[in-house]
């Protein structure tokens, strides 16, 4: 199945390059099977949040889904990992 959605929740704010920026936190995905059809999977369900103010309230129910981005670090397309090789003597 492939990953159509993140399913995100506001977590609080920052400050990043003197503009207050909202803090996400994922909590799962929206997939789309085979057929067409969606799936959800949810990784944890928020039962507080944090608002602008830096307070902890109760969750308001609101997800959000946004397009999944590659994590920094890692390249847009998946690399296949290195081959093993095998024929190197185990030094133990």
């Amino acid at each position: 199945m492939a990953v159509k959605y993140d399913l995100m929740v506001p977590n609080g704010t920052y400050q990043k390059d003197g503009q207050q920026k909202t803090s996400w936190l994922k909590i799962g995905r929206i997939m789309e099977k085979n057929n067409g059809g969606f799936v959800m999977k949810l990784d944890s369900i928020p039962v507080s949040q944090v608002d602008q103010d830096g307070n902890e309230v109760a969750f308001n129910g609101w997800v959000n889904m946004f397009e999944p981005r590659p994590r920094e670090g890692q390249n847009a397309q998946r690399q296949a990992p290195p081959e093993d090789d095998f024929d190197q003597q185990v030094p133990f």
